[in-house]
């Protein structure tokens, strides 16, 4: 199918009428049409092939566990069918709008991850990209491709073996995806090797996600005095492994040694 996208003014118009159009995004109507007065001026399509995909999802409220692996399903689905999207291509925002708008199956899906609860705010990200960071983090079906595009590894045997580190949990995948991780795929693929490395150190019931936030800081920090734009993806994951083992060790100090140090 080839991709449509809105007019700029299509665009800014709809992202005005948020609050008088609240209750249409609630329901499964195509109200499109005739918000727009029955034209399809508000649209173009581009010139873009891409195969059409179905998100997987089990209707209903979800828990964390649930959440993840839907994100994880859908990231395969979405970057396998829009595949032939550049990353420039891929940060139209009227292009990733346009399809949470137009497309019924994209709706239902939107409306069964986020409409829980009717919010002007909710609408915002999950329906439109205003920011960069949004295209990212928020935006229901753009976040999935660019995780699909971070991620993907075509030397793996499992192409989506970093997908699904990312995965572990909703705070691991929004930490990871934070600002200095943010369209450098070194990057983000070292940040996810020494959380797949740590995961294998740790024992089962202490989980990874404090280890994480706290090198995720301490990466921070690290990128704003120095630079990480010389470190290839196996220096990024020894500096975080590192530095989420020397927390580890120091917690486990602090707690007498209780716990085992390592998993055997």
């Amino acid at each position: 199918m080839l991709l449509s996208y809105f007019t700029e003014d299509a665009y800014d118009r709809l992202l005005h009428d948020v609050s008088r159009n609240s209750e249409n995004y609630a329901t499964s109507e195509d109200w499109l049409p005739a918000y727009f007065g029955n034209s399809n001026g508000y649209y173009k399509t581009s010139s873009v092939d891409v195969s059409d995909f179905t998100p997987y999802y089990i209707p209903g409220k979800k828990d964390d566990t649930q959440k993840s692996q839907e994100d994880l399903n859908n990231t395969r689905l979405i970057y396998e069918a829009f595949k032939n999207l550049t990353p420039l291509q891929a940060s139209n925002k009227y292009l990733w709008t346009y399809l949470c708008h137009a497309i019924p199956k994209y709706r239902d899906y939107i409306r069964d991850r986020w409409m829980q609860e009717e919010r002007e705010n909710t609408i915002k990200n999950r329906f439109f990209v205003t920011t960069p960071g949004s295209l990212l983090n928020d935006n229901a079906l753009s976040r999935l491709w660019w995780y699909g595009y971070l991620t993907y590894d075509k030397k793996c045997s499992n192409h989506y073996a970093l997908t699904e580190i990312l995965f572990t949990n909703q705070t691991i995948c929004t930490d990871v995806m934070d600002t200095f991780n943010r369209m450098n795929i070194e990057r983000m693929r070292g940040v996810l090797l020494a959380i797949r490395d740590f995961k294998e150190e740790i024992n089962d019931g202490e989980g990874v996600t404090d280890y994480f936030r706290e090198c995720k800081k301490f990466l921070n920090h690290y990128a704003a005095v120095t630079t990480l734009e010389f470190l290839d993806s196996d220096e990024i994951k020894d500096l975080a492994f590192n530095y989420m083992m020397k927390v580890r060790e120091e917690r486990l100090n602090g707690n007498g040694g209780s716990l085992r140090k390592r998993k055997r």
